[in-house]
């Protein structure tokens, strides 16, 4: 063969093998995108401290986060305070993401791995992370698809794993899909699993009192000493009030919390608070606390509280106080006027809404005056007559046993003789007496 003729048929050849590895690249497009992650790199880099505004979107709805001069806030509740912590943990888990396993997928093969941009009834769409500056340019955004789950070691083969990753995605990159460590189960659409949960924390109870619509729901509970037994006010002739009932919820404020809040405008006659319960509760420190409650609202109640204080200023000496233990006494008291201080200061500062606090926290409040007060010892019933059966009598101690009555008619008895004095007996005669 010719020289001529052989780099002619070499050239075909050439041609042929492109036009081949063309097609079987085409043929095989769904699963031949290669990512451009590699195992140990960063998914996405964000300047975490430029970020104003977190947008999560699902085809079910969205969430946005804005942060304003005095922190974090959740627009869809009128801007009420979010949980800092909640929302900069987000942040550094996205800027610190890193690659587990690339993974190769094309177009095609985006919605299995529920990598699809959320829209409006979209199926087999994915969460879009959206972070951007105060000036709303776009900082980074981050599509979450499917989780990744893993089986436990030893569980059937029909057994549901737990999640152990998420498969996500930087949007506007190309199809750079990585398997992450991190499952996100936290970025959810919920508003309220973004609030702020920081309330009122009632710290040794004096007295407290409630002021309900009826007259039966109208009772106050107070004590001398933080040490005392709890003594329901007004108690009348034999009644006592119950110890153990009082003492199950006289604590119960000690780390108050809410679920969520309602809108600023919501209506009173829907909420209930045009008739509300009001329930005071009073600190041996000078605390007052005035929570009005009214309708349930899901699995809480529509509630508001208003908080007053007067925290003395001076101390008190002791009866008995030794000179050498002012100095000590005198800081101690100092100390804790400072954090009283801060305490009412901070709560004081408790956005004016309406919150939703969970039931299990003011049921026990809401009962009627007799449910705090002591039982009282059952009367013995008396049994019902028997037809054709004599009643029975009481047992009477001495009496004779049986269920009839007998009376025995008076024994005369007569009168005894005087008994007759023993005759003397014969003094013997002497020996030689005639």
């Amino acid at each position: 063969m010719k020289g001529k003729q052989l780099a002619t048929l070499l050239a075909i050849l050439a041609v042929l093998g492109t036009a081949g590895w063309l097609v079987l690249r085409n043929s095989n497009s769904a699963w031949s995108e290669t990512s451009a992650s590699t195992p140990g790199a960063k998914v996405i880099s964000l300047p975490i401290n430029d970020v104003a505004k977190v947008t999560l979107r699902t085809s079910a709805g969205e969430l946005n986060l804005n942060r304003k001069d005095d922190g974090w806030t959740v627009a869809e509740r009128a801007d009420f305070p979010a949980n800092f912590e909640t929302v900069s943990t987000l942040l550094r888990k996205i800027n610190d993401l890193k690659t587990v396993q690339e993974v190769k997928a094309g177009p095609s093969q985006l919605p299995r791995l529920e990598l699809v941009e959320p829209a409006a009834g979209a199926s087999n769409a994915g969460t879009l992370l959206e972070m951007k500056d105060t000036g709303g340019k776009t900082l980074g955004a981050l599509l979450l698809g499917k989780k990744y789950l893993k089986k436990s070691e030893g569980a059937p083969a029909d057994a549901p794993g737990y999640p152990a990753g998420r498969y996500v995605m930087p949007v506007g990159k190309g199809n750079q899909i990585s398997l992450v460590s991190d499952s996100f189960e936290d970025a959810e659409i919920k508003p309220e699993r973004w609030l702020s949960k920081e309330f009122f924390r009632v710290e040794s109870p004096r007295s407290i009192e409630l002021s309900g619509p009826t007259p039966a729901r109208k009772w106050k509970v107070t004590r001398e000493t933080p040490s005392s037994e709890w003594v329901m006010a007004g108690l009348q002739g034999d009644e006592k009030s119950d110890q153990s009932k009082i003492n199950s919820f006289a604590g119960s404020f000690g780390n108050a919390t809410f679920s969520d809040v309602l809108a600023p405008d919501a209506k009173a006659e829907v909420t209930g608070l045009d008739q509300p319960t009001v329930l005071t509760v009073e600190t041996f420190d000078g605390f007052r606390y005035e929570l009005k409650i009214g309708k349930p609202s899901g699995d809480g109640y529509a509630a508001t509280v208003a908080i007053t204080g007067t925290l003395a200023k001076e101390r008190t000496p002791g009866k008995d106080e030794k000179p050498e233990d002012k100095e000590k006494l005198d800081k101690e008291f100092a100390e804790k006027s400072k954090r009283l201080s801060e305490k009412l200061t901070k709560e004081q500062k408790l956005p004016a809404r309406i919150y939703v606090m969970p039931k299990y926290a003011v049921d026990p409040f809401l009962k009627d005056r007799s449910g705090l007060l002591a039982d009282k010892p059952a009367a013995t019933p008396t049994p019902a007559p028997v037809p054709g059966v004599p009643p029975v009598a009481p047992t009477v101690p001495g009496a004779p046993a049986g269920g009839t009555s007998v009376t025995t008619p008076p024994v005369a008895v007569p009168p005894v003789n005087p008994s007759p004095a023993p005759k003397a007996s014969p003094t013997p005669a002497k020996k030689g007496a005639k």
